[in-house]
């Protein structure tokens, strides 16, 4: 995909977090791993702009040494996308305040197996980031932490992180994530959900796992 295509992809999915009431106004940001003239990076959202009114030349690229293109002001969380993409597999990052991610985020240490469906993170649980300063080293490091070994993680009191092959795998785990946030959520205004076993998290772990290798 070419530079133009990926930008245009920011830009779809920061209208959806708009639209969508997804990650409203100006919250959220959205990242795709990219060379540029032989430089390895990323294009990020830029800082301060409400999602609905992205255009191409607000997208801005950041080189793997952390430096940004000239004239522009990448997302301040910039930090942890590039530690992501430094530290794991992935090509696309997206991070959202969701609604029920926030919530869950405020309550929770991590959420647990519950709903085979956690098995789309690719590891048993999604866990929660500690708390820091948005745009920090410190955060960032809190979610390095929180998804080694998965594709997703809350932060604490602040929301979620998803990453992906691609974009649109990223913005999809994204949206699933919310959902069991919000099902979780209300199962525990409830009573203590059931805990899916080791054993069967493990099974449908491994059937995911294998329908993803195709």
């Amino acid at each position: 995909m070419n530079e133009q295509k990926k930008k245009s992809k920011i830009i779809k999915y920061s209208k959806l977090f708009e639209k969508n009431k997804f990650s409203p106004i100006r919250s959220g940001n959205i990242s795709i791993r990219h060379k540029r003239k032989n430089l390895d990076g990323f294009l990020i959202s830029p800082s301060g702009k409400r999602n609905f009114e992205l255009s191409s030349k607000d997208i801005v690229f950041v080189s793997m040494l952390g430096k940004a293109e000239k004239n522009k002001t990448p997302s301040s969380e910039w930090r942890f996308h590039l530690d992501l993409y430094k530290s794991n597999y992935c090509n696309a990052i997206v991070h959202a305040h969701s609604k029920f991610s926030v919530i869950c985020s405020c309550l929770f240490k991590e959420i647990p197996a519950f709903h085979y469906m956690i098995a789309l993170t690719e590891a048993k649980a999604i866990k929660v980031a500690k708390y820091s300063l948005y745009g920090s080293k410190e955060l960032s490091k809190s979610i390095l932490r929180a998804i080694k070994n998965s594709k997703s993680c809350l932060i604490s009191n602040h929301g979620q992180v998803s990453l992906g092959d691609n974009i649109d795998q990223a913005y999809e785990l994204a949206e699933e994530v919310e959902l069991l946030c919000e099902y979780y959520y209300y199962c525990k205004l409830y009573k203590e959900p059931k805990i899916i076993s080791r054993k069967e998290i493990n099974m449908v772990l491994n059937k995911i796992l294998n329908y993803k290798k195709g």
